[in-house]
Order: structure tokens, then sequence, then C-alpha cells
């Protein structure tokens, strides 16, 4: 009877070790989640920087619109002429649309597969 237990175990542990993947799939298992760790952790730093610029864009374009000579604490911003503060703002907006471009294509090629991590 011990000789019955014995096989059962053992036919059950062989179909357990076919069922597993390989030494290989597995590599290759973790490489892949590794390089969608990457993808994720450098879109959320482009997303970051996005939000920051898009945020600091609204400073040039409100300074566009504060009525000047009106003697008031807003008048440091009457400084400069407003086509240098749609100057500024222009730069800013480009800066944003480029990230949010990049992003876009990121992930297209990520969902392609030839993404490669940034090198640092």
């Amino acid at each position: 009877m011990a000789k019955r237990k014995r096989r059962r175990r053992s036919s059950g542990a062989a179909a357990a070790v076919a069922d597993r993947p390989s030494a290989e799939e597995r590599a290759a298992g973790k490489e892949s989640a590794k390089l969608r760790q990457q993808f994720e952790d450098n879109q959320q730093k482009i997303s970051k920087r996005r939000t920051i610029i898009g945020a600091l864009g609204f400073i040039p374009l409100a300074a566009t619109l504060i009525p000047c000579g009106s003697a008031g604490p807003l008048d440091i911003f009457c400084m400069l002429d407003r086509q240098w503060w749609l100057l500024i703002w222009a730069a800013i907006f480009g800066s944003f649309l480029g990230l949010t471009i990049r992003m876009i294509l990121e992930r297209r090629r990520f969902a392609r597969g030839t993404w490669r991590a940034p090198s640092a």
C-alpha cells in the first residue's frame, strides 16, 4: 500500500513539474515585467513634468491679460511688454506640447514592442 501512495505522489509531482514554465520562459516574463515597470516609471516622470510645465504656462498667459497703468501691485508684470509675455507663454506651451507628443509616441512604441528604456 505504501508503494501506491508513492506512485501517486510521484505522478502528481511529475505533472506539476510539467506544468511549470521553463527557466527561459520565467526569465522572459521577468524581463518583460521589468521593461513594463521602467516604461510606467518613465511615463509617470514625463507626466509630472508636463503637469508642472502646464501650470507654469498660466503665469505669462495671465500676465498678458492684466491691464497696465492701474497703479496696483500687479503693475510689476507691466515691466515687460505684452509681446514678451506671449513669447514666454509660447515657449512654455511648446514644451508642454512636446512632452505630450513624446508620451503618445512612447506609448505607441511600447505597444508595438520597439520601446527601449532611456539610458541614464
